[in-house]
Parts: C-alpha cells; sequence; structure tokens
C-alpha cells in the first residue's frame, strides 16, 4: 500500500527556515547531524510539515522556560 501526500505536507530548506525563524544554513546543519527529518526527491531536500510543527513546538517550549 502506497501513501500519497500532498504538496502541502512537504517544504523546502528555505521555506522550513522562514517557517521555523532560522536561516536555511540552520537547517542544513540539522539534517547533516539527523535532527530534522528529510527527503531527498530529485536532489532537492523537502521537510515534513511535521518536523516543522515538531521543531516549533520545541522552540515553544524552550523559550518559555527561558522567559523570566
Amino acid at each position: 500500500m502506497v501513501t500519497q501526500k500532498q504538496t502541502t505536507d512537504f517544504m523546502t530548506v528555505r521555506q522550513a527556515a522562514k517557517q521555523i525563524g532560522v536561516h536555511f544554513t540552520t537547517v542544513y546543519r540539522w539534517i547533516d547531524a539527523g535532527t530534522i527529518l528529510n527527503i531527498n526527491f530529485g536532489g532537492i531536500l523537502f521537510i515534513p510539515q511535521s518536523e516543522i510543527e515538531r521543531l516549533n513546538k520545541e522552540k515553544a517550549a524552550v523559550e518559555k522556560t527561558a522567559a523570566p
């Protein structure tokens, strides 16, 4: 059985970086470190929307604990 995904389920590295609020090179570093899931399709890296949501939740949790 093959699961089909919508094109809105994935973002390019630059789109993902913008959504997360980091520079796109940071996303590439996370990919190299294995911190973020990605899909290579035709030489282009795509980040699943679920990873963007996970990273935004982690970022919010860190900001919340860092707030005075």
